[in-house]
Protein backbone atom coordinates (compact mmCIF):
# COMPACT_ATOMS: atom_id res chain seq x y z
CA UNK A 1 0.00 0.00 0.00
CA UNK A 2 1.50 3.30 -1.11
CA UNK A 3 1.03 6.13 1.37
CA UNK A 4 2.66 9.24 -0.07
CA UNK A 5 3.98 11.06 -3.10
CA UNK A 6 7.45 9.72 -2.31
CA UNK A 7 6.05 6.18 -2.27
CA UNK A 8 4.44 6.68 -5.68
CA UNK A 9 7.71 7.94 -7.16
CA UNK A 10 9.71 5.12 -5.55
CA UNK A 11 7.25 2.49 -6.80
CA UNK A 12 7.42 3.84 -10.35
CA UNK A 13 11.21 3.83 -10.21
CA UNK A 14 11.25 0.23 -8.97
CA UNK A 15 8.80 -0.73 -11.70
CA UNK A 16 11.07 0.59 -14.45
CA UNK A 17 14.09 -1.11 -12.90
CA UNK A 18 12.32 -4.44 -13.27
CA UNK A 19 11.72 -4.19 -17.01
CA UNK A 20 11.16 -1.84 -19.92
CA UNK A 21 10.92 1.82 -18.98
CA UNK A 22 7.49 3.25 -19.82
CA UNK A 23 7.27 6.15 -22.25
CA UNK A 24 5.24 9.28 -21.65
CA UNK A 25 3.94 11.29 -24.59
CA UNK A 26 3.81 14.98 -23.64
CA UNK A 27 1.31 17.12 -25.54
CA UNK A 28 2.59 20.67 -26.22
CA UNK A 29 5.68 20.34 -24.07
CA UNK A 30 6.85 23.98 -24.00
CA UNK A 31 6.22 24.42 -20.28
CA UNK A 32 9.15 24.90 -17.90
CA UNK A 33 7.70 23.02 -14.93
CA UNK A 34 6.61 20.12 -17.12
CA UNK A 35 10.13 19.90 -18.55
CA UNK A 36 11.68 19.95 -15.06
CA UNK A 37 9.35 17.13 -13.98
CA UNK A 38 10.03 15.11 -17.13
CA UNK A 39 13.80 15.60 -16.76
CA UNK A 40 13.72 14.55 -13.09
CA UNK A 41 11.62 11.48 -13.90
CA UNK A 42 14.05 10.54 -16.69
CA UNK A 43 17.11 11.01 -14.45
CA UNK A 44 15.48 8.87 -11.75
CA UNK A 45 14.89 6.11 -14.27
CA UNK A 46 11.11 6.34 -13.98
CA UNK A 47 10.25 6.86 -17.64
CA UNK A 48 11.33 8.05 -21.05
CA UNK A 49 9.48 10.90 -22.71
CA UNK A 50 8.55 12.14 -26.16
CA UNK A 51 8.01 15.89 -26.24
CA UNK A 52 5.59 17.15 -28.89
CA UNK A 53 5.46 20.89 -29.53
CA UNK A 54 7.30 23.87 -30.91
CA UNK A 55 10.95 22.84 -30.72
CA UNK A 56 12.18 26.43 -30.46
CA UNK A 57 9.82 27.16 -27.55
CA UNK A 58 10.66 23.83 -25.88
CA UNK A 59 14.38 24.66 -26.02
CA UNK A 60 13.72 28.19 -24.74
CA UNK A 61 11.66 26.85 -21.82
CA UNK A 62 14.30 24.24 -21.04
CA UNK A 63 17.09 26.81 -21.09
CA UNK A 64 15.13 29.15 -18.84
CA UNK A 65 14.52 26.30 -16.38
CA UNK A 66 18.11 25.07 -16.58
CA UNK A 67 17.00 21.71 -17.94
CA UNK A 68 18.95 19.50 -20.33
CA UNK A 69 16.96 17.86 -23.11
CA UNK A 70 19.59 15.15 -23.60
CA UNK A 71 17.95 11.73 -23.79
CA UNK A 72 14.48 13.20 -24.35
CA UNK A 73 12.85 12.94 -27.76
CA UNK A 74 11.71 16.31 -29.12
CA UNK A 75 9.22 16.15 -31.99
CA UNK A 76 8.77 19.52 -33.66
CA UNK A 77 5.14 20.42 -34.23
CA UNK A 78 4.43 24.14 -33.79
CA UNK A 79 0.66 23.79 -34.17
CA UNK A 80 -0.74 22.95 -30.68
CA UNK A 81 -3.74 21.04 -32.03
CA UNK A 82 -1.54 18.92 -34.27
CA UNK A 83 0.95 18.42 -31.42
CA UNK A 84 -1.89 17.00 -29.31
CA UNK A 85 -2.99 14.67 -32.09
CA UNK A 86 0.57 13.46 -32.73
CA UNK A 87 1.18 12.83 -29.05
CA UNK A 88 -2.06 10.86 -28.78
CA UNK A 89 -1.24 8.96 -31.98
CA UNK A 90 1.98 7.72 -30.36
CA UNK A 91 -0.05 6.21 -27.52
CA UNK A 92 -2.68 4.82 -29.88
CA UNK A 93 0.11 3.09 -31.83
CA UNK A 94 1.31 1.40 -28.64
CA UNK A 95 4.55 3.40 -28.58
CA UNK A 96 3.69 5.39 -25.45
CA UNK A 97 2.16 4.19 -22.19
CA UNK A 98 0.53 7.44 -21.09
CA UNK A 99 -0.15 10.99 -22.26
CA UNK A 100 0.76 14.06 -20.23
CA UNK A 101 -0.77 17.49 -20.51
CA UNK A 102 1.70 20.26 -21.31
CA UNK A 103 1.05 23.88 -22.30
CA UNK A 104 -2.43 23.20 -23.64
CA UNK A 105 -5.98 23.41 -22.36
CA UNK A 106 -7.56 20.30 -20.89
CA UNK A 107 -10.43 20.51 -23.38
CA UNK A 108 -8.05 20.52 -26.37
CA UNK A 109 -6.11 17.56 -24.97
CA UNK A 110 -9.25 15.54 -24.30
CA UNK A 111 -10.66 16.33 -27.73
CA UNK A 112 -7.58 14.63 -29.12
CA UNK A 113 -7.72 11.66 -26.75
CA UNK A 114 -11.40 11.07 -27.52
CA UNK A 115 -11.01 11.43 -31.28
CA UNK A 116 -12.67 8.28 -32.61
CA UNK A 117 -9.88 7.62 -35.07
CA UNK A 118 -7.60 6.66 -32.17
CA UNK A 119 -10.07 4.27 -30.52
CA UNK A 120 -8.81 5.09 -27.04
CA UNK A 121 -12.12 5.53 -25.25
CA UNK A 122 -12.67 2.50 -23.05
CA UNK A 123 -15.49 3.03 -20.57
CA UNK A 124 -18.71 5.04 -20.43
CA UNK A 125 -17.26 7.50 -17.92
CA UNK A 126 -14.06 9.53 -18.18
CA UNK A 127 -13.10 11.05 -14.85
CA UNK A 128 -10.20 12.70 -13.06
CA UNK A 129 -8.80 11.28 -9.83
CA UNK A 130 -6.81 13.61 -7.58
CA UNK A 131 -4.33 11.80 -5.35
CA UNK A 132 -3.30 13.91 -2.37
CA UNK A 133 -0.39 13.54 0.01
CA UNK A 134 -1.52 15.43 3.11
CA UNK A 135 1.11 16.29 5.76
CA UNK A 136 0.24 14.55 9.04
CA UNK A 137 -2.17 12.11 7.37
CA UNK A 138 -0.93 8.53 7.27
CA UNK A 139 -2.26 7.55 3.85
CA UNK A 140 -3.05 8.91 0.40
CA UNK A 141 -6.42 10.57 -0.04
CA UNK A 142 -8.14 10.50 -3.42
CA UNK A 143 -10.84 13.01 -4.37
CA UNK A 144 -12.91 12.69 -7.54
CA UNK A 145 -14.10 14.13 -9.90
CA UNK A 146 -12.66 17.62 -10.11
CA UNK A 147 -11.58 17.79 -13.72
CA UNK A 148 -14.09 16.20 -16.07
CA UNK A 149 -17.79 16.00 -15.19
CA UNK A 150 -19.30 19.23 -13.89
CA UNK A 151 -22.37 17.76 -12.22
CA UNK A 152 -22.42 13.96 -12.53
CA UNK A 153 -25.71 12.09 -12.44
CA UNK A 154 -26.17 8.91 -10.45
CA UNK A 155 -24.83 6.58 -13.15
CA UNK A 156 -21.84 8.83 -13.78
CA UNK A 157 -21.02 8.88 -10.06
CA UNK A 158 -21.06 5.08 -10.08
CA UNK A 159 -18.63 5.21 -13.02
CA UNK A 160 -16.48 7.68 -11.09
CA UNK A 161 -16.29 5.24 -8.17
CA UNK A 162 -15.22 2.40 -10.46
CA UNK A 163 -12.56 4.57 -12.10
CA UNK A 164 -11.20 5.49 -8.67
CA UNK A 165 -10.93 1.78 -7.87
CA UNK A 166 -8.55 1.42 -10.82
CA UNK A 167 -6.23 4.02 -9.28
CA UNK A 168 -6.55 2.45 -5.83
CA UNK A 169 -5.57 -0.96 -7.18
CA UNK A 170 -2.64 0.52 -9.09
CA UNK A 171 -1.49 1.97 -5.73
CA UNK A 172 -1.80 -1.46 -4.05
CA UNK A 173 -4.54 -0.28 -1.70
CA UNK A 174 -6.79 -3.06 -0.42
CA UNK A 175 -9.49 -2.81 0.68
CA UNK A 176 -10.26 0.51 -1.00
CA UNK A 177 -12.47 2.53 1.31
CA UNK A 178 -14.80 4.88 -0.56
CA UNK A 179 -16.84 7.65 1.06
CA UNK A 180 -19.72 9.16 -0.93
CA UNK A 181 -19.87 12.83 -0.02
CA UNK A 182 -22.63 14.67 1.75
CA UNK A 183 -23.12 17.75 3.91
CA UNK A 184 -24.62 15.40 6.50
CA UNK A 185 -23.80 11.87 7.60
CA UNK A 186 -27.46 10.92 7.40
CA UNK A 187 -30.01 11.26 4.63
CA UNK A 188 -31.70 14.66 4.67
CA UNK A 189 -34.72 15.29 2.40
CA UNK A 190 -33.57 18.88 1.89
CA UNK A 191 -30.18 17.63 0.62
CA UNK A 192 -30.78 15.39 -2.43
CA UNK A 193 -27.10 14.43 -2.68
CA UNK A 194 -27.31 12.60 0.66
CA UNK A 195 -30.02 10.30 -0.72
CA UNK A 196 -28.06 9.69 -3.91
CA UNK A 197 -24.88 8.93 -1.97
CA UNK A 198 -26.75 6.43 0.19
CA UNK A 199 -28.23 4.74 -2.87
CA UNK A 200 -24.88 4.46 -4.68
CA UNK A 201 -23.24 2.99 -1.59
CA UNK A 202 -26.04 0.45 -1.20
CA UNK A 203 -26.09 -0.49 -4.91
CA UNK A 204 -22.33 -0.99 -5.13
CA UNK A 205 -22.27 -2.94 -1.87
CA UNK A 206 -24.77 -5.37 -3.41
CA UNK A 207 -22.46 -5.82 -6.41
CA UNK A 208 -19.88 -7.43 -4.10
CA UNK A 209 -16.98 -5.74 -5.89
CA UNK A 210 -13.68 -7.18 -4.79
CA UNK A 211 -11.67 -4.98 -2.40
CA UNK A 212 -14.38 -2.27 -2.16
CA UNK A 213 -15.79 -0.93 1.09
CA UNK A 214 -18.19 1.96 0.57
CA UNK A 215 -20.44 4.18 2.68
CA UNK A 216 -22.49 7.29 2.17
CA UNK A 217 -23.36 9.97 2.83
CA UNK A 218 -20.17 10.93 4.68
CA UNK A 219 -18.92 14.44 5.42
CA UNK A 220 -15.30 15.12 4.57
CA UNK A 221 -14.23 15.51 8.21
CA UNK A 222 -15.87 12.20 9.13
CA UNK A 223 -14.16 10.58 6.13
CA UNK A 224 -10.71 11.79 7.17
CA UNK A 225 -10.73 11.91 10.98
CA UNK A 226 -11.20 8.85 13.21
CA UNK A 227 -11.84 11.21 16.15
CA UNK A 228 -14.67 13.01 14.34
CA UNK A 229 -16.18 9.72 13.17
CA UNK A 230 -16.09 8.30 16.69
CA UNK A 231 -17.57 11.43 18.25
CA UNK A 232 -20.63 11.33 15.98
CA UNK A 233 -21.03 7.57 16.30
CA UNK A 234 -20.08 6.38 12.81
CA UNK A 235 -18.99 2.76 12.98
CA UNK A 236 -18.68 1.59 9.37
CA UNK A 237 -15.11 0.72 8.19
CA UNK A 238 -14.90 3.77 5.94
CA UNK A 239 -15.50 6.25 8.78
CA UNK A 240 -12.33 8.17 9.57
CA UNK A 241 -10.29 5.98 7.24
CA UNK A 242 -11.43 6.76 3.68
CA UNK A 243 -9.09 6.30 0.73
CA UNK A 244 -11.46 7.89 -1.78
CA UNK A 245 -13.91 10.77 -1.44
CA UNK A 246 -16.46 10.89 -4.27
CA UNK A 247 -18.02 14.34 -4.53
CA UNK A 248 -21.18 15.54 -6.22
CA UNK A 249 -19.81 18.34 -8.40
CA UNK A 250 -16.63 19.70 -9.91
CA UNK A 251 -16.92 22.74 -7.62
CA UNK A 252 -17.07 20.57 -4.51
CA UNK A 253 -13.94 18.71 -5.58
CA UNK A 254 -12.02 21.88 -6.36
CA UNK A 255 -12.93 23.46 -3.02
CA UNK A 256 -11.92 20.30 -1.14
CA UNK A 257 -8.60 19.69 -2.89
CA UNK A 258 -7.46 23.30 -3.22
CA UNK A 259 -8.20 23.99 0.44
CA UNK A 260 -5.91 21.10 1.33
CA UNK A 261 -3.23 22.35 -1.06
CA UNK A 262 -3.32 25.91 0.27
CA UNK A 263 -3.83 25.32 4.00
CA UNK A 264 -2.24 21.88 4.47
CA UNK A 265 0.42 22.11 1.74
CA UNK A 266 -0.83 18.86 0.26
CA UNK A 267 0.95 17.48 -2.79
CA UNK A 268 -1.53 17.05 -5.61
CA UNK A 269 -1.16 14.41 -8.33
CA UNK A 270 -3.82 13.71 -10.93
CA UNK A 271 -4.75 11.19 -13.58
CA UNK A 272 -7.70 10.77 -15.94
CA UNK A 273 -9.20 7.28 -16.08
CA UNK A 274 -11.62 5.87 -18.65
CA UNK A 275 -9.40 5.72 -21.73
CA UNK A 276 -7.15 2.83 -22.75
CA UNK A 277 -4.18 4.82 -21.51
CA UNK A 278 -3.90 7.02 -18.42
CA UNK A 279 -3.65 10.76 -18.88
CA UNK A 280 -1.41 12.65 -16.48
CA UNK A 281 -3.16 15.91 -15.71
CA UNK A 282 -2.54 18.60 -13.12
CA UNK A 283 -3.01 22.35 -13.14
CA UNK A 284 -0.39 24.60 -14.72
CA UNK A 285 -0.02 26.23 -11.29
CA UNK A 286 0.86 22.97 -9.51
CA UNK A 287 4.52 22.65 -8.46
CA UNK A 288 7.07 20.34 -10.07
CA UNK A 289 6.70 17.68 -7.37
CA UNK A 290 3.01 17.34 -8.21
CA UNK A 291 3.77 17.00 -11.92
CA UNK A 292 6.50 14.42 -11.27
CA UNK A 293 4.22 12.46 -8.96
CA UNK A 294 1.52 12.56 -11.63
CA UNK A 295 3.97 11.14 -14.15
CA UNK A 296 4.87 8.35 -11.75
CA UNK A 297 1.20 7.73 -11.01
CA UNK A 298 0.43 7.42 -14.72
CA UNK A 299 3.24 4.87 -15.06
CA UNK A 300 1.75 2.78 -12.22
CA UNK A 301 -1.73 2.94 -13.73
CA UNK A 302 -0.37 1.98 -17.16
CA UNK A 303 1.34 -1.02 -15.57
CA UNK A 304 -1.93 -2.00 -13.89
CA UNK A 305 -3.65 -1.85 -17.29
CA UNK A 306 -1.03 -4.16 -18.75
CA UNK A 307 -1.30 -6.64 -15.88
CA UNK A 308 -5.08 -6.79 -16.05
CA UNK A 309 -5.54 -6.60 -19.81
CA UNK A 310 -8.47 -8.75 -20.88
CA UNK A 311 -10.08 -8.86 -17.45
CA UNK A 312 -12.59 -6.10 -18.34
Amino acid sequence: MLKSSNDIIAAAKKLSEGGKRPRISVAVAQDADVLVAVRSAYDDGICDSSLFGDEVKIKEAAEKAGVSLEGLDVIHQPDPNKAVLESVQLAADGKADAVMKGFVSTSTLLKGVLNKRFGLRQGPTLSHVAVLTIPGHDKLFMVTDGGMIVKPDLQQRIGIVKNALVVGRALNISPIKVAMSGASNTVQPSMPQTSESEKIAADLTRENIADLQIAGPVTVDAALSPAVAAKIGLTHPVAGDADVYVVGSIEECNITTKSMIIFQEAIFAGVIIGAKIPISLVSRTDPVIGKKTSLALACLVADYYRRTEGEG
